[in-house]
């Protein structure tokens, strides 16, 4: 089974300085986070943070979406800020949008914007090539690389790291703007093609473990699973045929409640049993400025640890 480890408390000192690259045949290291700055205070601790992830000296980071609250305006000075804050990570960082950056925007408190419009410009910001982002940058593949029918969805992107599949997936909270059906249905669309190509391509190239990282809590409530008005049925559906067919370590990491959870919820279709293999990670967020470290070693049965990373304040 999986391991939690206790939490780390790091003093912070600056950003640089560097660690010796691991040896080829080492586990796989790297942190995961999410749901953050939501406050304007919050923002030192979330520099602070990245501070103890580069001193940590992960392979790279993920940031499962929602840059900022929900309330909070959608600007382009804001995403902006938040765009400069990611490249102060040593190493790569990939991130996949949230609801808040985009969804919610047609809020007044938001700044009453367009929601597809202020996509559009997150795509332009953020996905402009093939590189991530983080002061050492490293090149993904993205659907619309492989794919002209889906050349609008750059965001959702894969990468291999000893022999692990890595998989961004643009699946967001707010039901998946389930309300807005010619947006929902376009991307619903990209997604279950995406998931299907990146589990082809993980078979065809013996992969060892797949990784995939999205912004939405599939599990928030067993309505998602089965509700013909659920934004997040189709994936949940697709994720464990998928899943159960690949048969092999996975890990499906998202943010969107803020709590940290390490459990098997995905099933078999039919039987409805645990696909045991598969394990899904929420990542704290919110009021909880904290991260994740997780290992994977290819060496052992149950490949995947954890170990949150906290900020002394």
């Amino acid at each position: 089974m999986f391991r939690i480890f206790p939490g780390l408390l790091i003093l912070a000192t600056c950003f640089g300085g560097g660690f010796a690259v691991a040896a080829s045949s080492s586990p796989l290291r790297f942190v995961a986070l999410g749901d953050m700055p939501y406050r304007t205070t919050d923002k030192p601790v979330f520099l602070q943070l990245i501070t103890e992830i580069n001193q940590l000296n992960p392979a790279f980071t993920l940031f499962v979406g929602d840059t900022k609250n929900g309330s909070a305006p959608c600007s382009n000075a804001y995403l902006k800020s938040i765009w400069k804050a990611f490249n102060c990570f040593e190493k790569p960082l990939i991130y996949t949008p949230g609801d808040n950056e985009w969804t919610d925007c047609h809020r007044p408190s938001a700044g009453s914007f367009d929601p597809e419009e202020r996509l559009q410009f997150i795509r332009q910001l953020y996905f402009s090539g093939d590189l991530s982002q983080g002061k050492n940058p490293i090149r993904v593949i993205r659907q619309a690389d492989i794919n002209q029918q889906y050349r609008e969805f750059v965001e959702n992107a894969y990468w291999i790291e000893k022999n692990t599949l890595l998989v961004t997936v643009h699946v967001v909270g707010s039901n998946n703007n389930f309300a807005n059906p010619t947006e929902y249905s376009k991307r619903n669309r990209a997604n279950l093609a995406w998931l299907d190509f990146v589990f082809q391509t993980a078979q065809d190239r013996a992969i060892d473990h797949i990784v995939i990282a999205m912004q939405a809590d599939l599990f928030y409530s067993a309505e998602q699973a089965t509700s013909p008005e659920s934004g997040l049925r189709d994936t949940i559906a697709r994720l464990n045929q998928l899943l159960s067919q690949w048969n092999k370590p996975a890990l499906v990491i998202h943010g969107d409640s803020h709590q940290l959870i390490i459990d098997q919820p995905f099933k078999h279709p039919g039987t409805q049993q645990v696909i045991k293999r598969a394990y899904r990670l929420q990542v704290m967020g919110d009021e909880q400025i904290e991260a994740i470290e997780i290992t994977i070693d290819g060496s052992k049965n149950s490949p995947f640890s954890f170990r949150p990373l906290t900020v002394r304040r």
